[in-house]
């Protein structure tokens, strides 16, 4: 039966997807009435140069020290050719449109150079333009030492890579621009001067050494920690069925000593028990109240939902920076009114910080509250560690990968981009993420992109604890600590709209879509900083402790003195729909900035999304519209999902590189390609996701409380492992999206 309710679900929400991202091919205003559109007329678009032209990467690589390089390009304005009016027509709805007198090309130098030596030296200066000021070629800013050897490879083809695209624009469009190389690729064999430029590394490096020894010993301890455990239950007397006989020696956690803990901390059969079944260790009793590890199950459930969110967010968000053959599908959907849903679904990540400071003040009343300890600066400190001790180790093994064997993983022209960025930034500024500053710091550059939201979040708990800890010390001071929070919170993101002339909406501009946002102000200063996310958090830790309060208080969905608090709850939904659908305000229209009304409505739109899951999430906990929904969320189906949407969050966008980076030639997107996308990835994420769990996660979650759980109070330990022991830490807290819908999300 369960496992026919995970087929019946998986069908569905693969069904809901693609409704989502079709819906709009059967809608009569689609194909049919854009070209009559006169912003956006299909028969002028398809009379500009190609955004993308790639030389056959293979064929060209199959000649022994042949180079392929792929060059930017920027036209030059000529405003006597009609063509070039079209040109500025369409990438002028910069928030809607790409650029179009940007191009980008991977060339072949052998052909280059076979086509440009037919020519004299004049002939071939005519085809040669110098450097002129270009607005797009400013706005461009990818250091060339992220590659290695591109400013090598920059300075010796500059000219004939110029000379190369000019041809093809010069003969077809009458219109020239000038090129740069971006970085250069070949498959020179060992000793060759070009072996350094070769895509992979040719010879491994300390860190990629560092790697397989880690490897190479997470394998080893697995291993030697099952045998113990399967020797030392092999030891136990025999009573009753095995079945249970296991069952009751994976709950003896609590009799072992700490030795014989640290022993069976990476055995693979008690860490499968521990996702697959119930806790080790459930004879303690919780901390909070019985009812709650009931209340709060369906969270594991939500923390899957976004989670697929965030891998659908990313599966799209890396298909439009793939070279695309035909990017009219992107720019078309842009100016589609339910295509909001998708591309305002950024607004998504804010449930994350909502769960997570919903989650801390459950354990936090649970751990502080009734005199049972006091909360001052050693327990404060204590939280933080644990929290970063429970984080980090999987996440750092993440960033090895990446820093590492990423790379050797794919070929093709783009992987360099998809891959070489991340090998270099995860080597230079890994600093930065082990710190979780990586929201402010090289945000330009960054190592696991999605990972800005552990940054976020982890700030966000240390001011929530804070926070707390105040209201527990000072309870009269509760009402204004809130108040005032609340009122920093909707001001912080206003006062950045309007000083920063922004929109009144987090904009996925198709042009920054190109370089994954790294570049772009509103995604810098807007979309991932604590200050303008604190709202949605903060409506978290109200929600919280509404839940406590409410509960304490006896609450009964059906009594009448509580109708307009269901009437809240059933409407939470299409409220939040509505919030996804405004933006299309601010892609179709253009608005005089800065407008006060916009950076209101921007402080305003935020703080109400987080205000609206806290509510549902109140309402769901406490059995508000019990019925179908609420038991298909509390599934137990449900639990091993959620314990490993953590990995599989850290390690989506490996899997979405490695997936898609390969491509040879521009792709031509659509609606199917990017739902395979989205569930091959699921797919691949979890299943990766799971052996990260079994590996790392789950074992240094168990040496943690061996040394720390009799240290330790503030742990709020129930059967679904929404928290860990002594940190405050919610699994589904440290999981994002960049999401990123997300998270995705990323």
């Amino acid at each position: 039966m369960k496992m026919m309710l995970a087929v019946g679900f998986g069908c569905w929400l693969f069904l809901l997807h693609g409704c989502w991202v079709s819906v709009d091919a059967q809608e009569p205003g689609n194909s049919s009435a854009c070209p009559n559109d006169e912003r956006f007329n299909l028969t002028a678009y398809y009379e500009m140069p190609p955004l993308y032209l790639y030389d056959d990467y293979d064929r060209c690589l199959a000649k022994p020290g042949a180079i392929y390089c792929l060059v930017d390009g920027w036209i030059v304005p000529n405003a006597s050719n009609p063509l070039w009016t079209v040109i500025q027509h369409f990438s002028a709805d910069t928030k809607r449109s790409f650029r179009h007198d940007q191009l980008q090309r991977g060339l072949c130098m052998d052909r280059c150079h076979q086509l440009i030596d037919r020519f004299d030296h004049r002939t071939q200066m005519k085809y040669f333009l110098a450097r002129f000021d270009s607005t797009a070629a400013k706005e461009i800013t990818f250091d060339p030492n992220t590659f290695r050897g591109a400013l090598d490879w920059r300075n010796r083809y500059r000219r004939l890579a110029n000379q190369c695209v000019n041809y093809e624009l010069k003969r077809q469009y009458a219109l020239m621009a000038y090129s740069t190389v971006e970085y250069c690729t070949t498959r020179g064999t060992p000793g060759d001067i070009e072996e350094s430029t070769s895509q992979a590394p040719a010879s491994l490096d300390s860190v990629d050494v560092l790697f397989l020894v880690v490897l190479g010993m997470l394998l080893l301890l697995a291993t030697l920690s099952t045998s113990y455990d399967c020797h030392r239950h092999r030891m136990r007397p025999s009573s009753g069925m095995e079945s249970d006989r296991l069952k009751d020696y994976y709950r003896s956690d609590g009799t072992m000593g700490l030795t014989d803990r640290l022993l069976v901390a990476f055995s693979l059969p008690r860490n499968w028990h521990t996702l697959t079944g119930t806790v080790p260790g459930k004879k303690h009793p919780p901390t909070g109240p019985p009812s709650s590890r009931d209340d709060l199950r369906f969270f594991h459930a939500v923390r899957f939902l976004i989670m697929y969110l965030v891998i659908a967010g990313h599966s799209m968000l890396f298909n439009c920076i793939l070279p695309l053959l035909n990017p009219e599908y992107v720019e078309m959907h842009y100016r589609r009114f339910v295509t909001m849903l998708i591309l305002n679904g950024v607004t998504v990540v804010q449930t994350f910080f909502t769960i997570s400071g919903f989650l801390l003040v459950i354990q936090f009343t649970g751990a502080f509250t009734g005199q049972r300890r006091p909360f001052g600066c050693r327990e404060m400190v204590q939280c933080i560690l644990y929290r970063f001790l429970r984080l980090t180790p999987v996440y750092g093994f993440m960033m090895l990968l990446d820093a590492t064997w990423l790379i050797r993983l794919q070929d093709g022209p783009i992987w360099t981009r998809l891959a070489e960025t991340e090998r270099t930034f995860c080597r230079s500024n890994w600093w930065a993420n082990v710190l979780y500053v990586n929201n402010y710091l090289t945000v330009s550059e960054p190592c696991l992109q999605q990972s800005w939201y552990l940054a976020t979040d982890f700030q966000l708990f240390i001011l929530g604890l804070l926070l707390l800890g105040l209201t527990l010390r000072y309870p009269k001071a509760r009402t204004p600590l809130f108040v005032l929070a609340s009122v920093a919170s909707i001001l912080a993101p206003a006062i950045v709209t309007y000083v920063q002339h922004f929109e009144g909406v987090v904009m996925l501009r198709p042009e920054a879509l190109k370089y994954v946002l790294w570049y772009d102000p509103m995604y810098r200063l807007m979309y991932i900083p604590t200050h303008t996310n604190a709202g949605s958090y903060l409506a978290g830790l109200m929600g919280g402790l509404m839940y406590r309060t409410l509960k304490h208080r006896g609450f009964d969905a059906t009594d009448r003195h509580y109708k307009l608090f269901r009437i809240l709850c059933f409407t939470t939904l299409p409220v939040a729909i509505a919030i996804l659908f405004s933006a299309y305000l601010f892609y179709a229209y253009e608005f005089e900035k800065p407008a006060l009304w916009i950076a209101l409505y921007a402080g305003l739109c935020r703080n109400l999304w987080g205000l609206l899951f806290a509510i549902l999430f109140v309402g769901l906990a406490l059995g508000v519209g019990v019925g179908i929904l609420r038991r298909a969320l509390c599934s137990p189906i449900f639990r091993p999902f959620g314990k490993v949407t953590y990995c599989a969050f850290l390690c989506h966008l490996f899997i979405i590189r490695v997936t898609l980076g390969n491509v040879r030639q521009p792709v031509y997107v659509s609606d199917m390609r990017i739902l395979v996308s989205t569930s091959s990835t699921l797919v691949l994420a979890y299943l990766m996701g799971m052996l990260m769990y079994l590996l790392i996660e789950a074992p240094f979650s168990n040496v943690q409380m061996a040394f720390l759980s009799p240290k330790h109070e503030c742990a709020y330990k129930e059967e679904i492992q929404l928290v860990k022991n002594g940190g405050m830490v919610s699994m589904l807290g440290a999981v994002s999206g960049e999401v990123d819908t997300a998270i995705v999300t990323s």
